[in-house]
């Protein structure tokens, strides 16, 4: 048996995958140690039991693998060697796709445990993007199972806060899966178990956080910017920079939303100065481009320009999406700057991309940003016909009914060719806000 299947030697490589200079420390060991060091952080990435033998890398990229590592990590850390082991296990499992099931079948175990609940958390976070359904199921045998720990066990605080943190993860999978009312009453659930446990910090900004984000899904935004508020100053005075930072990144979307783009573009600043892009790379560059955004929206365009000269790099890496819709903003600044063949060219070639995308929405605000271009040239016309094009591009996608008052207004202004230039700006503002408020692009 090599050492990392020990109970002391995965304790001892999970605190090496509690940070990426513990994984560069794997990285540079050598030999039979050095091998199972990697193979090691490639199974807690999978949430797996280390490989057996020297496998060929099948996980993608290796910052993909060394943040599912963190994760998985910092989750099973805390946890007893045994339950350690069966996190690993779960997890594993659960990434098959069958579901819960699977862990009674596979494993031959009962579904029970902190190992097995913090694995139906960890597997319910890990699938937020892609999968509701499966998000909210997962959430919700951990609330099941919570009836199955013994107070005189773990001690009656103890299972107040199982509780009350798996009814707010419920609460946070309700609210990604469009369950709002479910998710108002299961945050309920969670603040009431809260004040029967322990009481304990981080729990309660865990909550927090998860609530400010449905006051902001039920455009509740003065509460969700309260929340918010507090949130970062709370997490600096506990010493969480980062987590500071996050909230703030958040407050600067919801600031957005409003329509106040220059408090935005503050706020995620303030943000980004004070985030960890090496805990947290994604959230890192989805601000920053994010800021990008937010600097055109107020009509900052040199400083967008600085600020995607600095960027390009990290946002061409993302995909042929991205680079379209970094296309897309390069024209959008020309056109601030009043470059207006390179914005032309420039969003020319972003609209014939995302319509190939089949990214209907975002191809057709590309098509009115264009208009406006083809308008400050001159070219009524075609500026006509684009901004025609764009209208029933809008009204054929069956968009939310909010969008559908200035969808239709751009079509019968277009229609009656009053190609007035403020009016399609301030048209294009607003579906570009509503765009990133509802997912659409």
């Amino acid at each position: 048996m090599s050492d990392c299947e020990t109970p002391e030697g995965v304790d001892g490589h999970l605190k090496l995958l509690s940070s990426k200079n513990g994984i560069r420390r794997l990285l540079r060991g050598c030999g039979r140690a050095g091998q199972e060091s990697w193979n090691f952080m490639k199974a807690a990435a999978r949430g797996e039991t280390p490989a057996p033998e020297p496998g060929k890398d099948r996980e993608g990229p290796l910052d993909a693998v060394l943040d599912r590592a963190l994760e998985n990590a910092r989750r099973a850390a805390a946890l007893p060697p045994r339950e350690q082991r069966r996190f690993l296990k779960v997890t594993s499992l659960l990434r098959s796709g069958d579901g819960v099931r699977v862990i009674a079948e596979t494993a031959r175990m009962s579904v029970g445990g902190i190992g097995v609940y913090e694995a139906l958390l960890a597997r319910s976070w890990a699938v937020r993007y892609e999968n509701p359904r499966e998000m909210w199921h997962l959430a919700n045998v951990a609330v099941q199972m919570c009836d199955s720990f013994d107070p005189e066990v773990y001690g009656a605080a103890k299972v107040a806060d199982l509780k009350a943190r798996a009814w707010g993860e419920l609460a946070n999978a309700c609210r990604v899966a469009d369950r709002l009312r479910e998710a108002e009453t299961a945050f309920g659930e969670a603040f009431a178990f809260y004040v029967q446990g322990s009481e304990d910090r981080g729990l309660l900004l865990r909550l927090l956080d998860l609530e400010a984000s449905l006051f902001g899904t039920l455009r509740q935004f003065p509460l969700a910017l309260q929340a918010l508020t507090m949130l970062a100053r709370l997490h600096r005075d506990a010493g969480d920079d980062h987590l500071a930072g996050r909230a703030l990144i958040t407050k600067a979307l919801y600031l957005f939303y409003q329509g106040k783009a220059e408090d935005a573009c503050t706020t995620i600043a303030e943000g980004l100065a004070l985030i960890d892009r090496e805990r947290d790379p994604s959230l890192a560059l989805v601000a920053a481009f994010d800021y990008l955004l937010f600097l055109v929206d107020s009509n900052r365009f040199k400083d967008a320009q600085r600020a995607l000269f600095e960027n390009r790099p990290r946002f061409m890496d993302q995909g042929s999406v991205a680079g379209l819709k970094l296309r897309w903003i390069e024209g959008r600044i020309s056109y601030g700057l009043r470059k207006l063949k390179s914005a032309e060219i420039a969003i020319r070639e972003a609209k014939e991309g995302l319509a190939e995308a089949e990214m209907g929405f975002a191809c057709a605000l590309a098509g009115l940003d264009l208009a406006m271009t083809l308008l400050r040239q001159g070219r009524r016309e075609e500026a006509v016909r684009e901004g025609l094009e764009s209208a029933a591009m809008f009204s054929a996608l069956g968009i939310h009914r909010e969008i559908l008052g200035a969808a239709r207004l751009l079509e019968e202004t277009c229609r009656a060719e009053i190609t007035d230039l403020a009016m399609l700006e301030a048209s294009a503002q607003y579906l570009r806000r509503k765009m990133i408020e509802l997912g659409l692009g």
